[in-house]
């Protein structure tokens, strides 16, 4: 089953959910999903989905980078000097970091108070993306 068919009810709900720029790719291994929530709520609502498609994120076949508006949470950064991301089954800061044009330990720096082990990371975590 092609990948697209199978999230097909994730793809739909982010229409409907009005994800501004939203890209899907099917690469044949991997569905990639990305753009911007009008909220976090709705974001949470697409992770939801994925969650009842793939209970515990096993197959590692999709990655989602959908980011949303949320309250700052004690940002380390300035505003807008980098973007989100949502670690996916499967992922290593070096892959995510490959994906971005940076390096993992950018990123792990970038995340410090979130990340006490640059080899522990779990799907669902959200990470800042620092821009290199």
């Amino acid at each position: 089953m092609a990948l697209i068919d199978k999230y097909q009810s994730l793809v739909d709900m982010a229409n409907q959910l009005g994800i501004s720029g939203l890209n899907v790719t099917d690469d044949g291994n991997v569905l990639n999903i990305d753009g911007v929530a009008g909220s976090a709520q709705a974001k949470q609502q697409l992770w939801d989905e994925y969650a009842r498609l793939d209970p515990d994120f096993r197959s590692g076949d999709v990655v989602m980078n959908i980011s949303a508006p949320e309250g700052d949470k004690g940002s380390s950064s300035g505003g807008g000097s980098g973007s989100t991301y949502t670690v996916q089954s499967g992922d290593t800061l070096s892959k995510i970091g490959s994906h971005y044009g940076v390096s993992w330990q950018k990123i792990f720096e970038a995340n410090r108070d979130k990340l006490d082990d640059a080899d522990k990371i779990r799907p669902g975590q959200e990470l800042t993306i620092p821009q290199d």
